[in-house]
């Protein structure tokens, strides 16, 4: 057989190989089957059964158990300081007195934790769990007389009473909720019902003009939708905004907290569960992708994610028995995982580039809600290899910058429910593995045309590589993503630009088996290869058909432009319909790059 067929064979079993791909070598590139799956041995909780939201009752000894190890008692010790100021043996004393505040008292209190939140009654509820103090619970119980009293969060747009319409009612609601959930056994029957009712039949004002809409569990449950200059009450409104998940994050902890109570209206909770289920779906697909872009971008993303929708997920996994989390569809875990891949750290400061869409000063922001808790929230909803993999980066990367800020295991917010969900969610007991032996170093998002790639997970001169290939937009395109007219590089500590990217639908898209080489054809036929091997001669190399800077030959009619990051140019040799590059040797079949690695 000469080498000729041998190479033609070889191109033909890497096209089927590309077929089973996700199938059988990368369940994060999955794209069928249901949305979520039943909890093997899941067992609904009992009317007035708590705490039920981040975790059941059964979980208590093993929190007890980790409320002992390093990382425990530091993420306690942060929330504390974030409680009151100090210990966390007070109720805070120190509320923000109106939805505006001068600047006199900005700078007194807004830089310093303490100051009261929505998610105080929740981290006063967890210090209640673990040690069966009521005192706890009773500052919960104050922390949740003043939300009725009507006093706002340190950031006056959220709060019980008249929030800045439904995106912010959503995740104040929502927090509340879990407050309820932790500090519910602490309470006597009065203060449960009180506290619950006002949950059930929550309905406030906006105190914003622009969004003039009561919000109400209904209207969380199904989302709004922007019309003109005010928010209007509609079902089944698009959520390719960054409003819809916080809204639907907060209804689902809302209803879950109080469903099965006696004196709630069973079926209207009912109902409103399975709106609130759609809605979490119809995020998952219609906002984001199965790559975790989001329909507006990266910042309004991080909004639609973080602040309370992943937290969302795991109340539907304790509380209701479905599963988001492991199944085939990548799309809830790559919420998480995207900020692994995407984010080179260097000197303790992550480096996300570029970033696409509108509110790019949420990302990574970590002090406040929208950036905040990437690793926090981001452990309770993905798979426990990806917790594996996520803990060696957060370890290797951040741990060291964030202890010595006195803000360990990621609780550098102001907001205490970051440092309950890093306190529960934190994998102390799992082994930390390299991303490079976890995580696949490529992956797409096929609905907004997303690609990404990554050569590894080493230091502060990794490379990584994006393209966006659509223009993506949410409702009515007040926020959107310009698709991108060149390949983004973050490399060697350089951002840099190459080449040319296409807009539109890709022709062709490959992976290979190790999904260290990928293949690219974009809708006029240019074509871009990755290829992380290292068989070049370098760790990073990019080959295209379009114009770019590099180093050019001619295969036949057409031109390829090799391109290497991270190292000097290694000799490229051309034979015949291929060209040669240490062991690597790059191809053209049927329009589309194709490479192999030769002995």
């Amino acid at each position: 057989m000469t080498l000729s067929s041998l190479w033609r064979r070889g191109v033909r079993v890497l096209f089927v190989i590309t077929a089973i791909l996700p199938v059988l070598a990368f369940p994060l590139l999955g794209n069928e089957g249901p949305w979520h799956m039943p909890v093997e041995g899941f067992v609904a909780p009992a009317s007035g059964e708590h705490p039920r939201l981040l975790f059941r009752r059964s979980d208590l000894p093993a929190l007890r158990s980790k409320a002992k190890t390093p990382e425990g008692q530091a993420i306690l010790k942060r929330l504390r300081t974030l409680l009151d100021g100090a210990r966390g043996e007070t109720m805070t004393t120190v509320f923000r007195p109106g939805k505006g505040v001068d600047e006199k008292w900005r700078e007194e209190h807004l830089a310093k934790p303490g100051v009261y939140t929505f998610s105080h009654a929740a981290g006063y509820g967890l210090l209640y769990q673990l040690t069966g103090e009521r005192k706890y619970a009773d500052h919960g119980r104050l922390c949740f007389e003043k939300a009725l009293e009507g006093v706002p969060d340190r950031d006056g747009r959220y709060g019980f009473r008249t929030p800045g319409g439904p995106l912010r009612a959503g995740p104040s609601l929502g927090w509340y909720a879990v407050g309820y959930d932790l500090c519910y056994d602490g309470w006597d029957e009065a203060t449960r019902e009180k506290f619950g009712r006002a949950i059930e039949k929550y309905s406030e004002a906006s105190s914003t003009t622009r969004e003039r809409i009561t919000s109400d569990l209904e209207v969380l449950a199904n989302g709004t939708r922007y019309i003109g200059p005010y928010f209007r009450r509609k079902r089944g409104t698009p959520p390719g905004s960054n409003h819809f998940g916080m809204q639907v994050g907060g209804a689902s902890l809302a209803l879950l907290a109080i469903s099965g109570e006696k004196w709630a209206d069973q079926q209207r909770v009912d109902r409103l569960l399975a709106s609130a289920e759609k809605s979490m779906i119809r995020n998952l697909t219609e906002g984001f992708g199965d790559g975790g872009f989001f329909a507006e971008g990266d910042g309004t993303g991080s909004m639609s994610s973080q602040i309370a929708f992943l937290s969302a997920l795991q109340a539907w996994r304790n509380a209701a028995g479905r599963d988001f989390i492991n199944v085939a569809r990548p799309n809830a875990r790559m919420l998480s995982l995207k900020w692994t891949y995407q984010t080179v750290v260097r000197g303790g400061k992550p480096d996300f580039w570029p970033v696409r869409g509108k509110y790019q000063q949420n990302v990574w922001s970590r002090q406040g809600l929208s950036g905040a808790g990437y690793f926090a929230m981001g452990f309770g909803a993905v798979r426990e290899g990806d917790r594996s993999a996520m803990k060696w980066y957060y370890d290797r990367f951040l741990a060291a910058a964030d202890a010595a800020a006195g803000h360990p295991c990621d609780t550098a917010s102001w907001y205490p429910h970051l440092a309950v969900c890093a306190f529960v969610n934190w994998p102390t007991a799992a082994e930390a593995k390299n991303p490079v032996h976890v995580l696949p170093h490529c992956y797409r998002d096929s609905k907004w045309g997303y690609y990404l790639w990554r050569n590894r997970w080493k230091d502060d001169n990794d490379t990584v590589i994006s393209v966006l290939l659509d223009r993506t937009e949410g409702f009515g395109g007040y926020l959107f993503s310009e698709p991108d007219k060149a390949i983004h590089l973050n490399s060697m500590g350089r951002h840099l630009r190459w080449g040319r990217a296409v807009t539109g639908p890709p022709r062709h898209w490959w992976i290979s088996p190790g999904s260290r080489s990928s293949s690219l054809t974009m809708a006029d036929g240019t074509c871009l290869a990755v290829d992380f091997t290292g068989a070049s001669g370098s760790d990073v190399m990019l080959v295209t058909t379009g114009p770019a800077e590099g180093t050019t030959v001619n295969l036949g009619a057409t031109s390829l432009t090799f391109y290497f990051p991270t190292s000097n140019p290694p000799v490229l040799v051309v034979e015949g319909k291929r060209v040669l590059v240490g062991k690597q040797r790059i191809g053209l079949e049927q329009g589309n790059l194709v490479l192999e690695v030769v002995d």
